[in-house]
């Protein structure tokens, strides 16, 4: 099991502090047993989306797209975007490293010469960056991000190193960063940018505020928008403590949630924020695509659950 942590996704309690602990961990095995225990699915539902869009910004701005995830954690959008692998593929190779045999310096090891020994399905440079200094330390060592940095950018300004290193970015993306960073961290992020400012695909859930980051997007003149009429499942709720606070929360905010969040899975909603000047030249709609079910893995571990 990983070194100093011990949590079941099984657990009836309230498990927002194992959540906590997972991010501190030296690499993903604790990260793929509770959220894949958790039928964590996002990263994956992301990945075509992303793709896409670092083709339409390579296609627009004629370059090889520069990539920067905002709170990249273990760096699994960059694997899932890089490599022909998913999620149930990098869960049971943990599944398999995750005994006490192993520290985290041989699963480093080990990872860095798995992902070396797959062709790259994308060709971008994709720079990570989160609160985590684990994480990002694990996705640099293991070669999923080219380069990365840890930084609290909500309380901290960039150093002249950082800068440099985003400067060129084109498109940011994330899986989950609305509910725990604000205008302080984007407008940080945007004085770095030295060319035209990037595009930004953001999954958020449902019941995470998004307003104020709307209306900071906006006001730096850049078009919002959501892709209309469909959400993506994110993972089960760990808890009914959980289950009933999102549940209120949706309730307040006056958005439905039967047959969504009511049926106990969390959903999160895609956003596409860019200049309005690309934004009117290349429609959303031209760009993005989605194709309900081929994000299974057929005949393979769907449905399974961890330890069989």
């Amino acid at each position: 099991m990983t070194e100093g942590f011990d949590a079941s996704p099984d657990r009836g309690h309230d498990m927002r502090e194992e959540f906590e602990q997972i991010y501190q961990q030296p690499d993903p095995r604790a990260y793929f047993r509770i959220l894949h225990g958790l039928d964590y699915r996002l990263p994956e539902l992301a990945s075509p989306i992303f793709r896409s869009l670092a083709v339409a910004v390579r296609d627009v701005r004629g370059a090889r797209p520069h990539i920067l995830d905002v709170g990249c954690g273990f760096g699994i959008n960059a694997a899932l975007l890089r490599f022909p692998v998913d999620i149930d593929r990098l869960a049971h190779r943990a599944r398999d490293l995750d005994t006490g045999e192993l520290g985290a310096h041989s699963v480093v090891e080990l990872d860095k010469h798995y992902f070396a020994s797959w062709p790259q399905q994308f060709e971008c440079t994709y720079v990570g960056f989160d609160v985590s200094h684990p994480t990002v330390a694990y996705a640099k060592a293991s070669g999923l991000l080219d380069d990365g940095f840890s930084r609290d950018l909500e309380a901290e300004d960039l150093n002249d190193e950082e800068r440099k290193l985003i400067a060129p970015t084109d498109l940011l993306v994330s899986t989950g960063c609305a509910d725990y960073l604000t205008e302080r961290s984007f407008d940080r992020l945007f004085q770095a940018f030295t060319g035209p400012r990037p595009w930004f695909g953001v999954f958020v859930q449902r019941a995470e505020p998004f307003e104020d980051l709307r209306t900071y997007f906006e006001g730096c003149g850049m078009r919002v928008e959501k892709l209309e009429g469909i959400t993506f499942i994110q993972r089960r709720f760990h808890s009914s403590a959980e289950w009933t606070q999102v549940l209120m929360t949706l309730e307040d905010k006056e958005i439905a949630t039967e047959g969504k969040e009511a049926d106990g899975l969390m959903h999160a909603e895609f956003y596409l924020i860019r200049p309005d000047a690309e934004a009117e030249a290349v429609p959303m709609e031209e760009i993005i695509s989605v194709s309900s079910g081929t994000e299974a893995t057929f005949g393979g571990w769907r449905g399974r659950p961890w330890g069989t």
